[in-house]
């Protein structure tokens, strides 16, 4: 699977989970292509595990933090509330960004050396 929006770097721990950070901010253009790259990369997490997210020291193979902020040109930033649905794989974000707002998004995706490896696979990452 291709990502245009999403570019992840990744980082290690001792007992090798693997984080996975990515940060964009593109033109308020772009909103509906980010937010949908972000609806596949959360709809294929809870395909390879759907007693997913969780914390990874409970047991769980993966866990997420997703932050989006709204930027209008002369207002303050403000937070956005998001929640992904399990059942439609869609992603509601509000209050909804209108014209010209843009994102500034923030999606770190931590997980189980085998969530890591098939991570890897599916979305060409090294």
């Amino acid at each position: 699977m291709n990502l245009q929006l999403l570019d992840f770097d990744s980082s290690e721990d001792a007992e090798g989970v693997v984080c996975w950070d990515a940060l964009a901010e593109p033109a308020s253009d772009y909103n509906p292509a980010l937010l949908h790259e972000v609806e596949k990369v959360l709809a294929w997490a809870h395909d390879f595990d759907d007693k997913g997210p969780g914390s990874l020291e409970n047991g769980a193979n993966w866990d997420y933090d997703l932050q989006v902020l709204i930027l209008g040109k002369d207002l303050k930033p403000q937070r956005a509330i998001t929640l992904f649905e399990t059942e439609t794989r869609q992603l509601t974000v509000q209050p909804k960004p209108t014209s010209p707002q843009s994102l500034s998004l923030s999606l770190t995706l931590s997980g189980s050396p085998a969530f890591v490896q098939a991570f890897r696979a599916e979305f060409d990452l090294e």
